[in-house]
């Protein structure tokens, strides 16, 4: 959800630059843990902002994300998956958020998570690397500045656009690719199952 369907960075670092006085932009992101621009007392203070209540509750929309998701909905059963865990302060604001700009979605479909493995799911959008090398189906990066630039095995998406063209537009292929992964899954349980026994 963060960073993927809104703009969850954006505000952090609005907030941040208000208390700390500084003029720091998504392009500094990319440096933490590179530069010692951003201390760790500041990653710990944007982590206590995050995760205070009412702040993941206005927050901006990513462009063409409603009317995206809107579409896929209508080929796809869509859920929501959110790594809540860390920080249990945003539940409700993110499932109100979810309520309020996706109406049409199944709030049943709504996941709070720390790990995304537990999500049994064909594909996964999500802005963390991390995440999608712990997803058990085919993950899809969505960009953000943490992961600009970086070589990754997955399919990357820019923007909503993006999405859509490859969900939508090409929906007859991701029917196929996951008919595909499917078979092969099942071919790979038949294998364990003969050698558990």
């Amino acid at each position: 959800m963060d960073d993927v369907l809104c703009g969850t960075t954006e505000k952090m670092l609005t907030i941040f630059n208000e208390t700390y006085n500084e003029e720091f932009t998504p392009n500094d992101l990319a440096k933490v843990g590179k530069e010692e621009k951003i201390t760790n007392e500041m990653i710990e203070f944007i982590l206590e902002e995050f995760n205070k209540p009412g702040f993941t509750r206005d927050l901006a929309v990513k462009k063409d994300a409603i009317e995206v998701v809107e579409s896929l909905n209508e080929k796809y059963n869509v859920y929501i998956a959110t790594a809540a865990m860390e920080v249990p302060g945003t539940f409700f604001d993110k499932y109100s958020w979810l309520e309020e700009h996706f109406p049409f979605l199944n709030p049943h479909y709504f996941i709070f998570c720390g790990n995304k493995q537990v999500v049994n799911a064909d594909y996964l959008i999500d802005d963390t690397i991390k995440q999608l090398e712990n997803f058990n189906g085919t993950g899809i990066l969505y960009t953000a500045k943490l992961n600009e630039g970086i070589q990754v095995p997955f399919t990357r998406v820019d923007n909503w656009s993006q999405v859509y063209g490859h969900f939508v537009d090409g929906f007859d292929s991701r029917i196929d690719e996951t008919k595909q992964r499917r078979i092969e899954r099942y071919h790979q349980l038949m294998k364990k199952s003969d050698t558990i026994l």
